[in-house]
């Protein structure tokens, strides 16, 4: 496997990684509820929540933005990198540190949404 390949599979988990985000934030929205999915914290008891409805509120938009920020970039880069096209080193980078720094982003206000409304 040559290194253009693993940065294939890297771009997909990162597509994967946005797809999964939007789906938790369209069916948490849907439902009223929120799952165990990997999103908040191992000490959340979902079943002694104070308000499930306000984490939503506050988390949705969060959800889809990262999400769709995660599938663009994921994509994108995925597609040049399929194509054989050589992006240039800089960029790349860049667009991995925007990326690490959504995530950083997105478990702030993860955590201090579940503060405020699930603890």
């Amino acid at each position: 496997m040559d290194s253009n390949s693993m940065n294939i599979v890297f771009d997909l988990i990162e597509l994967t990684a946005g797809l999964y985000l939007i789906f938790n934030g369209i069916k948490m929205k849907m439902t009223g509820k929120i799952e165990g999915n990997g999103l908040i914290g191992r000490n959340v008891n979902l079943l002694t929540a104070r308000d499930t409805a306000g984490f939503i509120k506050a988390m949705y938009p969060a959800y889809i933005i990262c999400g769709a920020i995660f599938v663009l970039i994921g994509g994108t880069v995925a597609v040049f990198d399929y194509q054989g096209a050589v992006l240039a080193q800089h960029f790349q980078t860049a667009l991995t540190g925007v990326l690490l720094l959504l995530c950083a982003v997105l478990a702030i206000l993860t955590k201090r949404a579940q503060d405020k409304y699930l603890i």
